[in-house]
C-alpha cells in the first residue's frame, strides 16, 4: 500500500526522541528535486509525542488508509 496524506502509520526506524513503532498521521507529502530520483518526504504528526517530523517512505509502515 502506498503512503498518502491521511494514512495512519508507524515508524520502522528509531530516531532521536522517536522510538520504533511510534504511531502518527501523514499530513503532507513532498517530492524532492535533485538527489535520488523519485525521492518523497512525508510530514507526520506523531501521536503521544505531539511533534511533527519528516520521514522517508522506507522508514514508515502503513497501518490504515482512507
Amino acid at each position: 500500500m502506498s503512503i498518502q496524506p491521511g494514512n495512519l502509520i508507524k515508524t520502522t526506524r528509531a530516531s532521536i526522541g522517536i522510538p520504533v513503532g511510534t504511531v502518527g498521521l501523514v499530513t503532507e507529502q513532498h517530492s524532492v528535486n535533485g538527489g535520488r530520483h523519485g525521492l518523497v518526504v512525508y510530514v507526520v504528526k506523531l501521536h503521544g509525542i505531539g511533534s511533527t517530523r519528516r520521514f522517508l517512505g522506507e522508514d514508515l509502515e502503513v497501518l490504515s488508509g482512507l
